[in-house]
């Protein structure tokens, strides 16, 4: 609590607690930072959320949340950090996410979202980490994410439904450290971006005789078919790394 008296943490992580977020939680608007993670939580995010106007952390992680990000989400001016991954969410990614400026890490990764990445997230000037693997994405990578000029970590693999090739701006990164783009319908060459000689961490669909991207400075190279899956045949391939689980 602050002097005054009202609430500005609220940490109910690990202890096994079960059903929907009250709506209530929107009374308490002077809270810095709510971490409700690693319960058994269940139902929908609750519009009020965006009565937080001071919040700063979001931690929702490893629940079982489901349904959409209210579009709410986008009052939350102050937020920092938004963890929601290892849950039940679905529906589209708002663009009302692109509001939130002093973001710096994005992780919705193991949920359900499906739609196109929003291009919103380019004006997100201050993200590092940006993790969205492992959902039901579709269409092209946004070339808006070559803003994020401060990015270290970009995750997009598993979402079979990405398309079209890895745009040069994103390829103009000078801060990416670790960038994974495996288990999509990715295509083309990434050789000719620019931070494949920055020696990043680099995970693409490579292997195998066929593979659906070229890339000789990828670190690791996987085979997946068209539904996203490993292949586990073994057959020759000039890649010195392939690994059928990346």
């Amino acid at each position: 609590c602050d002097e005054d008296g009202r609430v500005t943490t609220l940490d109910l992580k690990d202890i096994g607690l079960v059903g929907p977020i009250p709506s209530e939680i929107g009374h308490l608007q002077q809270l810095r930072s709510l971490y409700l993670h690693n319960n058994e939580f269940s139902g929908p995010i609750p519009s009020e959320i965006g009565n937080l106007q001071q919040l700063w952390f979001l931690y929702l992680h490893n629940n079982e949340f489901s349904g959409p990000i209210p579009s709410e989400i986008g009052q939350l001016k102050q937020l920092y950090d938004l963890y929601l991954f290892s849950n039940k969410f679905s529906g589209p990614i708002p663009s009302e996410i692109g509001h939130l400026q002093h973001f710096e890490t994005l992780d919705l990764s193991s949920n359900k979202f499906s739609g196109p990445i929003p291009s919103e997230i380019g004006n997100l000037q201050q993200l590092t980490s940006l993790d969205l693997d492992n959902n039901e994405l579709s269409g092209p990578i946004p070339s808006e994410i070559g803003n994020l000029q401060q990015l270290m970590y970009l995750a997009l693999h598993g979402n079979i439904g990405l398309t079209g090739t890895v745009p040069v701006e994103v390829g103009q990164l000078e801060s990416i450290k670790v960038a994974s783009f495996y288990a999509t319908s990715l295509t083309g060459g990434l050789d000719d971006l620019a931070f494949c000689k920055n020696r990043i961490s680099l995970q693409a669909d490579c292997g195998g005789l066929n593979p659906k991207i070229t890339c000789e400075c990828c670190t690791e190279c996987c085979r997946t078919d068209e539904n996203g899956l490993p292949q586990t045949t073994n057959v020759h391939t000039p890649h010195k790394f392939v690994h059928y689980y990346c």
